[in-house]
């Protein structure tokens, strides 16, 4: 489920450079996704900076040690720059939704994107791994975002068992890409 994690992490950040205003109804099927991100206005190719903060880091099985670095990392950012070219505007985003659920181990619960608002759920589940939750909710423009995401999983073979992770993500441009990128 690793992987998972990770390209759900990567959707969550590529969905909060897009500007939203498709209407509709919340898609459930994987397929149904992908055909409502492809609609997604895109961003606007340039210089972004991106804002990470962990809100929340929970993991009650955790050894008192571990539990104190993860309250430690509670309220800090991370910032990087990027820049986002013209020929990675014009991508778009619902290719990014191919591999999330091509094993038929992840489902949308919901998957709203409207007006710039943005409210999506995934749940994600397998035998050796557990299971897992994925929340997206936040207000996208083509020149930026502000998403909160929340991972809830659960894997009862992990001494750790149940956590949960939440972030606010801030992304703006901050102009034009230098020539160089």
């Amino acid at each position: 489920m690793n992987s998972r994690i990770t390209t759900a992490a990567i959707v969550a950040a590529a969905l909060q450079l897009a500007g939203c205003d498709s209407g509709g109804s919340a898609p459930k099927t994987l397929e149904e996704a992908r055909e409502e991100a492809g609609k997604l206005e895109r961003p606007r190719p340039g210089q972004y900076r991106q804002t990470m903060t962990v809100t929340e880091f929970e993991v009650p099985g955790a050894p008192p040690e571990m539990a104190e670095q993860f309250k430690e990392a509670i309220g800090q950012s991370n910032d990087q720059k990027f820049c986002l070219t013209e020929e990675m505007s014009q991508q778009g985003f619902k290719d990014m939704f191919q591999k999330i659920g091509e094993d038929g181990e992840c489902s949308y619960e919901r998957f709203n994107v409207s007006g710039g608002v943005l409210d999506a759920q995934l749940h994600c589940e397998n035998e050796a791994e557990g299971k897992a939750q994925f929340s997206l909710a936040g207000s996208v423009t083509p020149e930026g975002s502000d998403v909160r995401m929340t991972i809830d999983p659960d894997n009862p073979n992990s001494p750790m068992g149940k956590t949960r992770i939440a972030m606010h993500m801030v992304t703006e441009r901050i102009g034009d890409c230098s020539p160089a990128q």
